[in-house]
């Protein structure tokens, strides 16, 4: 489809302008998601491109364009993460990360996913009835045994989905951290740890090819404006409506992901 670019590659073959119209549509919603929440991107994407490109090439691109959108986000978040919280959560994270991939290996994946869809609702509907504000009174919710424990077991539900990881620790995080910029930040941050740790993997395995890398340029300015946009969006946003808008990104992500785990079991 677009053969006039250099070097040989053939970016998006056999996709007509249409489809490649409503790919990069897509990514620029998921990167708008991105700016404004400083995660959240991916699954959105993979949903929306799959039935186009196929589940394997939908997630690579997901990657590429998102390493973008990673980019431009990295100096806010830099500056306004809180790092009391950061710090212990990237390394819980990591070994949260390869401790579910193991048990993803030996337990149904699908049904995992199920399982994480509805923790998520269960947490939202405890956060919404203020019942997460009278347990946490309880604890020093900052303290590096809580951050890790909170930390690993989001990187637990993310190697066990293949996604879902922030959408497990964001309603945590929206108590820990001390506003929606720290909480942005710091989103941001554990996001890019996460991000390029699966570029490298993918990279190592011989999975980012040329024409993939292709088409994530190619997506490049769309994305980039895109999460401009949702960054622009967050500044002007009052903190009522951020926590709402957040609210309803969990939701929704909740609920791709029991959708997509009941299609996998009942093979529809």
């Amino acid at each position: 489809m677009l053969e006039w670019l250099p070097f040989g590659v053939m970016p998006f073959e056999n996709l007509t302008w249409w489809a490649v119209t409503l790919v990069a549509l897509a990514h620029a919603g998921g990167c708008f998601i991105r700016g404004a929440f400083g995660f959240g991107s991916n699954m959105p994407i993979v949903v929306a491109t799959t039935f186009i490109l196929g589940p394997h090439h939908a997630i690579l691109l997901a990657l590429m364009t998102t390493i973008v959108a990673q980019l431009h986000l990295l100096p806010s978040g830099f500056r306004t993460a809180d790092w009391t919280v950061t710090k212990p959560l990237i390394l819980g994270m990591a070994i949260g990360t390869l401790f579910g991939t193991w048990v993803f290996t030996i337990l149904p994946g699908t049904t995992l996913q199920i399982i994480l869809g509805v923790l998520i609702v269960m947490i939202i509907l405890m956060d919404a009835l203020k019942l997460v504000e009278k347990l946490l009174t309880r604890m020093d919710i900052r303290s590096r045994k809580i951050t890790g424990g909170f930390s690993f077991i989001g990187g637990t539900m993310g190697g066990l989905s293949g996604a879902g990881a922030f959408y497990f620790l964001v309603v945590y995080l929206k108590h820990a951290c001390p506003s929606p910029e720290a909480l942005r930040g710091t989103n941001v941050m554990l996001s890019a740890m996460t991000m390029f740790m699966r570029a490298f993997a993918l990279t190592t395995a011989g999975l980012v090819t040329p024409t993939l890398i292709t088409e994530g340029l190619f997506f490049a300015p769309l994305v980039f404006g895109a999460t401009w946009l949702g960054a622009h969006a967050f500044r002007v946003s009052s903190d009522k409506r951020f926590y709402f808008a957040l609210q309803v990104l969990l939701l929704a992500g909740a609920t791709a992901l029991i959708i997509k785990g009941a299609r996998q079991i009942f093979g529809s």
